[in-house]
């Protein structure tokens, strides 16, 4: 009984050290990695946008994640076949043994709803976007690039794009910005 106690209190831990691990752990074309890291105070979580409400939007060559352009902010977020594929069981098939797949798969069901959000920069905060050395650059005033360090699938979020999408998408983020401030 003692153990189970013991058990239960540290889940909340296993099950995020899990959900990092499972990823990394499955190495075919069938894993989900997901890496999120937000250094500054401009970002915000928000709930997930509808692309069907944005002014532009571009997807990822895997599908996995996208770029919306909205009325005052840039959402990137998962897709809807990138949370499916994320909480399928290939993500964890591959993981060895019954009893790891079986938490990997309760710390990522356990997870889905905060990947189930967006992270966002107002467009106000944008001094300019391009498409450069293979990304979409959206950046701040100070050169800082938003997103830079956003990883969904198995590349950075920015390089995810292909080159027309993420030049479209930087024409359109640069017309939505000039508007905005005039």
């Amino acid at each position: 009984m003692q153990s189970s106690r013991t058990f239960l209190r540290h889940l909340p831990s296993i099950a995020l050290a899990l959900a990092v691990a499972a990823p990394l752990g499955a190495q075919d074309a069938a894993s989900m990695h997901v890496n999120v890291h937000v250094p500054d105070s401009v970002a915000h979580v928000v709930d997930r946008q509808s692309a069907e409400h944005a002014h532009f939007a571009i997807v990822s060559r895997d599908g996995a994640a996208t770029l919306l352009l909205m009325d005052t902010t840039i959402v990137a977020q998962m897709t809807d076949r990138g949370l499916a594929r994320m909480n399928s069981h290939e993500t964890t098939d591959t993981i060895q043994g019954a009893a790891n797949r079986l938490f990997a798969r309760m710390a990522l069901g356990a997870l889905q709803p905060l990947f189930d959000h967006g992270i966002a920069y107002h467009l106000r905060d944008m001094a300019d976007a391009r498409y450069a050395e293979g990304r979409l650059q959206i950046l701040r005033a100070n050169g800082e690039e938003m997103f830079r360090d956003t990883q969904a699938g198995h590349e950075p979020l920015m390089e995810s794009f292909s080159p027309a999408d993420a030049k479209a998408f930087a024409r359109r983020a640069r017309e939505a910005g000039a508007n905005l401030r005039h």
